[in-house]
């Protein structure tokens, strides 16, 4: 059996039984992942990254750490006001962090907020001394969600002595700087039969919330529909487009085009105001009209050059965190052969991310009797014989969105676990989790006051404006006027930058809140040991019981419950289930030193679940090992795995969010209310799972080994959450299931709300290839570590009704489930001589498609193709004595940029995949001490 240092290795766990004996004889514990069983080298395939690992990367998270295992997908949101801020959440095989099953200890780690992920960043990187991931399911050996495979953070809990790592990190750029601290520290007392450890870690990343601030991210860069554009005609539909600005936006306001010439026959309002004939009409910083000079490609949103405003510059690249974790465990020996064991970890991560200011795309509709609305444009309309128009403004005064999240995490663990015959083991534990999220979403707009605001008109009796619903109704009653909107209405004057005052801020902006705890308690006894032997060796089993209840609760403002704040408007709901399992496992040996086989063993799991609301599933493994020579061993796992779906998939009562729609049917972009909700009717989603490949280490070259391994998952009734664009597509391609999630005006045909829910689609599928080579040996009196880990994706895709779309090399625009690049390959090099030590990477991420439906039907791009990016770290320490260790490392040493991939929101993001660096050439100094 061969454990492989280095960052990652496509091996089997170590056995347990193999670290030295705890002094005097205490019982050790025993973390194993893809098994239950000791001392038994699994055929599913395992990852492993070691403390050697974290230290050579300059890790201060967990994401940085995870970031270069080829198949995982480590996803942090950027500022997304519908989801956690800053989350970090592992993903096996691109197929949702929701399929990955995240251990702590082999323990399963609660939910961190309402959605159901978790954000890896509450684990204490100062006291991980490997991270275990099982690249294939393993349901029947943990439960529910481990679909795509584990990921196992094993804490060092036997530290002896005091670990201190200090290090300061920025980019090249100077813009984003990132100062860490972890210390750790552990120590044994009464004749050693208590071990006390206690750690501690704290992070502060300062974000970069201006795309602006890098060479790619400065041209204004937006996604825009292309106006030539017919079905025939052989125009792009869409159009990535630099100089990008907003049609119908500008700071003190614009009129929209379509009221900019009612009349077909008669001269446009800017003819009326002396424009020149295609000129449109906008207010200077006096509310007067001034000429609107309109650029090319003129869509709903954007439009290439002109004078509308931009708000591209201000797209981010990464939030704010600032991290604090916290552990302390302990260890008793209550007799040789029984140990009390617990723990706690705390955590807090507090996030920080920004949007744009409120915008208006054209949906401000101003009456010719507008208390601020110039007289040359009263007379312009008088003369054009319309008594109102719309316009669009985009809302400085209001201030960037905020968004301020907070995650609390606190973990405790306890139980107790033995040994007793002839290596027996056994182990009784309790966990209870309580999980706390928030996130303020500062300068909110309440849109029902703002619009009540907007019109307003000159009260005769003061001849001052005032609002007209309050001129109309001077004393409402509470039926008439619930939220006091129209007794506290403040007129607002929309004409010109700045016009908004600030007792117009006070009365429709302010703060919404979303207020989520997460409650898991955990109840497990498992049992281990061998009954009886067979010709080839020890037949092994575990067998266990677990019980699990996991609880959410979301709160938020009155007035998101009323579904009034201009975004998220987060539902109250509360949803809870208990869960209880039972399962089995045995490895039976049979073959070993025999002609046809140096080894040969089975592996059976089975595992029985039963759910308070959806009722019983069965999921089971079964394995083999099997070496003909001790140089070559072949592997294979065939497993059937589960996940249920959460509480956020079955009860959330909605979620609102504001994004840009393409209308297939006018190719027009327009900012379109999104509300996602819960679906009590879900049933959990079953996962066939195969893997098999080949483990190769010649004894005729010590030190060398590869393995290659095939993989293939397929999940009948995948919980899937359709995108907002994909459900108006597919409704205008004639799939009339997901038309009734397409609201739209009865009269003008406009779409004015997409409804999105999850349900269990007919499959989805994944494939593909993981490879890796490593060869260790000794050069000029040091020792040199070559390693190569690639991931080849030959499918990705999900099947409904009949229609299936494939997102391998999606590396632009990211439906459900994540597009995966065809390759990633990760290549290193790390040299030790003396107190030295020296590593080089190269990592390459492929291209593909901005969008893999392009191109083969309606939708279209000028230009479909993403090219793949290479990058190249460096890092060095050395030993100044042998407690004090100074070190050093660059990231993206070339500073390549990511390509540009436009999303299609009011603030795009220009570069939109999570797989390409954004943040340029980075540098970390840092040092460690070790007592």
């Amino acid at each position: 059996m061969l454990s492989l240092p280095g960052v990652a290795h496509a091996q089997e766990a170590p056995p347990a039984a193999e670290p030295a004996e705890p002094a005097d004889d205490a019982v050790e514990a025993i973390t194993v992942t893809g098994t239950r069983i000791s001392g038994f080298t699994a055929p599913t395939p395992l990852t492993t990254l070691r403390s050697e690992d974290i230290e050579l990367k300059a890790a201060s998270t967990v994401a940085d750490l995870l970031d270069d295992v080829p198949q995982l997908r480590v996803n942090q949101n950027i500022g997304k006001s519908s989801e956690p801020i800053g989350a970090s959440n592992a993903d096996l095989r691109g197929l949702g962090s929701q399929r990955t099953l995240v251990l702590i200890d082999g323990r399963r780690v609660a939910f961190t907020d309402p959605a159901g992920t978790i954000d890896t960043n509450i684990i204490p990187v100062s006291l991980i001394s490997s991270a275990e991931i099982v690249t294939g399911g393993a349901s029947a050996a943990y439960g529910s969600d481990a679909v795509a495979g584990v990921v196992n953070f094993v804490l060092d809990k036997n530290l002896q002595g005091l670990k201190l790592d200090v290090s300061y990190g920025q980019t090249i750029y100077d813009d984003h700087r990132r100062p860490s601290v972890s210390a750790a520290y552990g120590t044994k007392l009464l004749d050693d039969r208590l071990q006390l450890t206690f750690a501690g870690d704290y992070l502060r990343n300062s974000g970069q919330t201006s795309q602006a601030e890098r060479p790619w991210g400065d041209n204004q860069t937006a996604l825009l529909t292309n106006p030539a554009y017919t079905p025939t005609n052989g125009q792009p539909r869409l159009i990535i487009s630099d100089n990008a600005r907003f049609t119908q936006m500008t700071a003190g306001g614009v009129i929209t085009r379509s009221n900019g010439n009612p009349n077909a026959t008669g001269p446009s309002l800017a003819q009326r105001l002396g424009f020149a004939a295609g000129s449109g009409v906008q207010f200077d910083a006096n509310g007067n009209p001034i000429p609107f000079t309109y650029g090319t490609n003129i869509g709903g949103t954007f439009m290439t050059g002109g004078d509308g405003a931009q708000v591209t510059d201000g797209g981010n690249i990464m939030p704010q965190i600032e991290r604090i974790t916290g552990y302390g465990g302990l260890r008793f020996d209550i007799s040789d052969s029984v140990t009390f064991f617990t723990d706690f970890l705390y955590s807090r991560v507090d996030t920080l991310s920004d949007l744009t200011p409120n915008p208006d795309n054209g949906g401000i509709t101003i009456q010719s009797d507008n208390a601020y609305l110039a007289t040359s444009m009263r007379n312009a309309m008088a003369a054009a014989g319309i008594t109102s128009f719309t316009m669009g403004r985009m809302n400085y005064e209001d201030g960037y969105s905020l968004f301020d999240s907070r995650t609390e995490s606190r973990r405790f663990t306890f139980g107790v676990e033995g040994r007793f015959g002839n290596g027996w083991t056994w182990d009784v534990s309790g966990q209870i989790s309580r999980n706390d999220y928030e996130q303020l979403s500062h300068n909110n707009r309440i849109n029902a006051r703002w619009f009540l605001g907007l019109d307003s008109v000159i009260n005769p009796a003061t001849n001052q404006p005032i609002c007209r619903a309050l001129l109309n109704n001077p004393n409402p009653t509470a039926a008439q006027d619930p939220y006091g909107d129209i007794r506290s209405c403040v007129p607002i004057d929309p004409f010109g930058a700045g016009a908004v005052s600030d007792a117009a801020l006070a009365y429709y902006r302010g703060t919404s809140f979303t207020r989520a705890s997460q409650h898991q308690d955990v109840f497990a006894a498992n049992l281990s040991g061998s009954p009886f032997s067979t010709w080839a060796g020890e037949v092994k089993i575990a067998v266990g019981a677990e019980y699990r209840r996991e609880k959410t609760t979301l709160t938020s403002d009155a007035d998101s419950a009323a579904r009034r704040w201009r975004s998220v408007n987060s539902q109250p709901f509360s949803g809870e289930f208990d869960v209880k399992e039972g399962y089995a496992e045995i490895v039976v040996p049979l073959a070993k030193d025999a002609p046809f086989a140096d080894n040969l063993d089975v592996n059976g799991a089975i595992r029985y679940t039963d759910y308070e609301l959806s009722g019983g599933v069965t999921t089971w493994k079964v394995g083999v090992n099997y070496s003909p020579i001790p140089d070559v061993r072949f592997r294979a796992t065939l497993s059937r795995d589960i996940r249920a779906p959460n509480n956020w998939e079955l009860f959330s009562r909605g979620n609102q969010v504001i994004n840009a729609i393409v209308d297939p049917r006018t190719n027009i972009s327009r900012q379109t209310v999104q509300i996602t909700s819960g679906n009590p009717a879900l049933e959990p989603e079953k996962a066939d799972t195969f893997t098999g490949g080949v483990v190769f280490q010649p004894g005729f070259l010590p030190g060398f080994s590869a393995s290659i391994d095939y993989y293939r998952i397929k999940i009948n009734g995948a919980i899937a959450t359709v995108a907002p664009q994909n459900i108006v597509n597919f409704c205008e391609e004639g799939r009339t299931e997901f038309c009734a999630g397409v609201i739209r005006d009865p009269v003008s045909d406009i779409i004015t709300q997409v409804n999105v829910t999850p349900f269990n689609a007919d499959s989805l599928k994944t494939s593909g290839v993981d490879v890796e080579l490593q060869y260790r040996f000794d050069l000029g009196g040091g020792r040199l570590n070559l390693r190569g880990l690639a991931n080849y994706v030959a499918e990705i895709s999900t099947t409904s009704n009949g229609v299936t779309n494939d997102y391998v090399g999606l590396a632009g625009i990211s439906p459900p489930p994540q597009g995966l690049p065809e390759w990633r390959v990760n290549i290193d090099a790390n040299y030790s001589i003396g107190g030295f030590k020296l590593g080089a990477s190269y990592r390459y991420v492929d291209g593909g498609k901005f969008d893999t439906r392009f191109n083969t039907r309606v939708l279209d791009i000028a230009d479909n193709t993403v090219a793949g990016r290479s990058y190249v770290d460096l890092s060095a320490a050395y030993k100044l004595t042998s407690a004090v260790e100074i070190y050093g490392r660059v990231e993206n040493l070339f500073n390549t940029y990511p390509p540009v991939t436009p999303n299609g929101i009011t603030q795009p993001t220009i570069a939109n995949s999570q797989f390409f660096d954004r943040r340029g050439t980075f540098f970390v100094v840092g040092g460690r001490l070790r007592l």
